[in-house]
């Protein structure tokens, strides 16, 4: 039998650096997923959801609504209703009225890639994003910003918007938006705009 002459601490040290490298390889497959998730159907369900902001046309918003879609917008301390698919489309009409267009901006993560992040477990992708545009100062609405020599409206939020299993259908979005901006909105527009 032939002696290899591995000291003590050899061993040890090939030990450790072996129980490390076990350690570390399930941090490995969740940080080189094998499918990059801006190719996931998910993610492409979701991109379509929030491109479709900018036809400001309310169908447009629920091509790919399950039949029990709801909207429901945040901070639950402003008491707004949840939305079933008719209602959302209301409420997007008289928001689209403002603008005369209108972006769902995915904002920078703080490190060089876009804040939407996908959790499988749940099907839902949130998204950190800018929203709004340029203002319609031939509506009714949009006049009103207009007055007040505001010709842009943005504001910012989080969407949580929960797919189907399948990843093609929207389900719900649960919009946690900048209420102040919200309320600003709101008062400017004499109550005609409720989110």
């Amino acid at each position: 039998m032939s002696d290899l002459g591995f000291t003590p601490s050899e061993i040890r040290f090939a030990t450790a650096t072996l129980a490390a490298i076990a350690a570390l390889a399930p941090i490995a497959y969740y940080l080189y997923p094998s499918q990059s998730q801006d190719s996931t159907k998910y993610l492409q369900t979701f991109n379509h959801f929030i491109n479709s902001y900018s036809t400001l046309r309310p169908q447009a918003l629920t091509t790919n609504a399950t039949r029990d879609f709801t909207h429901t917008s945040l901070p639950a301390e402003l008491n707004l209703p949840t939305r079933s698919i008719q209602p959302f489309r209301e409420h997007a009409q008289v928001v689209f009225d403002i603008f005369k267009d209108f972006q769902v901006v995915p904002q920078d993560d703080g490190h060089g890639g876009k804040a939407v992040h996908f959790s499988r477990d749940t099907n839902t992708v949130v998204a950190h994003c800018k929203m709004g545009g340029k203002v319609d100062k031939d509506h009714e609405l949009g006049a009103q910003l207009a007055e007040s020599h505001i010709t842009e409206w943005w504001t910012e939020g989080v969407l949580f918007v929960k797919l189907s299993k399948d990843g093609q259908r929207v389900e719900s979005v649960r919009e946690f938006m900048h209420s102040k901006k919200a309320e600003e909105l709101h008062i400017r527009l004499h109550g005609a705009v409720e989110f």
